[in-house]
């Protein structure tokens, strides 16, 4: 698996990804990125598909990339975070005069 270097900038990536802690540690970092607009490389989204174990034990209630990604590989959704306000997505389609016919897997 290639390490998305981009995903550690307070410190030095690992060289690999061994134990379920480190690999929750980046999955936290790739949900990080998604919700903020900066998808994972599709080399990253086959390697994901493969942590369905990290993804149940670390799970992210407040990414909306962590669901849309369980949501595409076709597992059983997960307790949500309530939102607090309109997510950022739902205000830019509002601006844009857009709906989302997928907002049911986010």
């Amino acid at each position: 698996m290639i390490i998305d270097a981009g995903l550690y900038p307070d410190r030095e990536p690992p060289g690999r990804l061994d134990s379920p802690q480190e690999k929750a540690d980046y999955l936290q970092r790739v949900c990080g990125a998604f919700d903020h607009g900066l998808p994972p490389t599709a080399d990253t989204l086959r390697e994901l598909r493969q942590w369905k174990d990290v993804f149940d034990r670390f799970a992210l209630p407040g990414s909306a990339a962590y669901h849309a990604l369980r949501s595409l590989y076709g597992w059983e959704d997960t307790p949500r975070l309530p939102y607090l306000t309109k997510p950022h997505y739902q205000v830019l389609d509002d601006m844009e005069g857009r709906s989302d016919d997928c907002e049911r897997m986010v």
